[in-house]
């Protein structure tokens, strides 16, 4: 039989289509999210309203498991034992580009994981104890002429907001004593009352008690103004730029991963992410959405791995493996 020309051409057309409906990868079982801190922290938030979306997309259930310890090492390790099928993924925040440079067991993290999407970011907003009194130029002047008698908190060694403080000593030439915290519920304790000078903290946490008037807000992270604090400078506008502080989390899985199933795994958080109730529920908790896709957070990853490996070195930052 011989097909006219007409005939050929339409199944020329076809054939791609039909390769690439085939090439579409759907997981076979319930998929695993993988979360490295204890339920309750603003991570949480992240992966649960994301959670019924990610069910519609993929056609299976995702099961948010909270795998804390070791400075989310524990975590990572489990998801690099996973099988590289797509059916395991691994929340991340800032400590990820940080501990490439801090702890000996995560220093070839960069190689062996691939990004999928970043998702949210919150600011940090720089705060002081009100019995500091003092402005912004009033408090630089304390950062450089006090010889280091002035102290700041953060959750602990290594976390975004005390690589985010010590970013903002490099770049004013002030100094300052770290007092690293399990947590930030002494931490706010101590800095209501005076007992440590001050620190940089996630958005969310800070805007009651700057209106409750326990603590004094002098600059916010973000690019723009945040509409919480409207009248609180960023710290570009105060001269500091390149100040690179604040909080994201993004989704990993291992680097081996098929690219049929992270191409999957990536349109299921964009769908997810763009949708307008996750992207308001998200937003009234102080989170700016990012969806980021992969290839795009990959570069976020190396900036934030330089940044940080620099302040860490010159800083003489570490922590016990």
């Amino acid at each position: 039989m011989v097909l006219d020309r007409r005939a050929l051409l339409l199944a020329g057309l076809t054939l791609p289509t039909l390769a690439k409906a085939q090439s579409v990868w759907k997981p076979e079982r319930p998929v695993r999210l993988i979360l490295p801190f204890t339920p309750g922290t603003s991570m949480d938030p992240v992966a649960r309203l994301a959670q019924e979306s990610l069910k519609d997309t993929l056609g299976q259930s995702v099961v948010v498991e909270n795998i804390a310890g070791a400075a989310t090492v524990i975590a990572g390790a489990e998801t690099l034992k996973s099988p590289p099928d797509g059916h395991t993924m691994l929340m991340i925040a800032n400590s990820f580009a940080a501990n490439i440079t801090l702890r000996t067991r995560t220093a070839d993290w960069q190689r062996a994981f691939v990004p999928v999407v970043q998702a949210t970011v919150v600011p940090h907003v720089l705060t002081v104890a009100p019995a500091l009194k003092v402005d912004w130029a009033g408090f630089v002047k304390h950062l450089r002429d006090g010889g280091g008698s002035m102290t700041y908190g953060s959750p602990g060694i290594g976390t975004s907001p005390h690589l985010g403080a010590e970013h903002v000593l490099r770049l004013v030439g002030g100094k300052a004593v770290h007092a690293p915290y399990n947590g930030t519920s002494q931490l706010f304790v101590d800095l209501y009352a005076g007992r440590i000078d001050f620190a940089l903290s996630n958005l969310p946490d800070v805007v009651q008690p700057i209106a409750e008037g326990k603590l004094v807000a002098l600059a916010v992270t973000s690019e723009q103004r945040v509409r919480e604090l409207p009248d609180i400078p960023t710290f570009a506008e105060l001269g500091l730029p390149g100040l690179l502080s604040d909080s994201w989390f993004g989704i990993m899985v291992r680097r081996d991963t098929p690219s049929a199933a992270r191409e999957a795994l990536e349109r299921a958080w964009l769908t997810a992410l763009a949708r307008p109730d996750v992207r308001e529920r998200l937003q009234g908790l102080g989170f700016t959405v990012l969806a980021r896709p992969g290839a795009e957070f990959e570069k976020v990853i190396d900036r934030y791995v330089a940044t940080y490996a620099t302040i860490i070195k010159e800083s003489g930052i570490t922590v016990q493996q």
